[in-house]
């Protein structure tokens, strides 16, 4: 497979993941959204790697542009969804924080 090939491929293997996790925050599956982002890292890693001893046919351009663009919205639906959650965990770690020293200094 030519470099141009694989390059192409890991981002063919990264859209649907990313349909997939974006899937999962609508659903809040935390945990599957962890695993399946760590698929993504895996072939973003792999992408890194990749060393182009020629510049993407036009064909290939066009579809690296599709997949990017739909990898690239399904991130920011993501983050839209996970966002707020994220805020709200840190909200109630905040308070147990504050609660732990509340109990430390006053006893229970």
């Amino acid at each position: 497979m030519t470099p141009q090939n694989e390059m192409i491929h890991c981002y063919e293997q990264i859209a649907p993941l990313s349909g997939r996790m974006l899937e999962l925050a609508r659903s809040g599956d935390w945990s599957g959204l962890l695993q399946l982002g760590q698929q993504i890292r895996s072939q973003v890693d792999r992408l890194r790697e990749i060393q182009l001893e020629a510049p993407l046919e036009p064909s290939q351009l066009a579809r690296k542009h599709d997949l990017l663009s739909r990898i690239l919205a399904d991130d920011a639906a993501i983050r839209d969804i996970v966002t707020p959650e994220l805020a709200q965990l840190s909200s109630l770690l905040g308070n147990m924080h504050r609660q732990q020293h509340l109990n430390h200094a006053y006893g229970q």
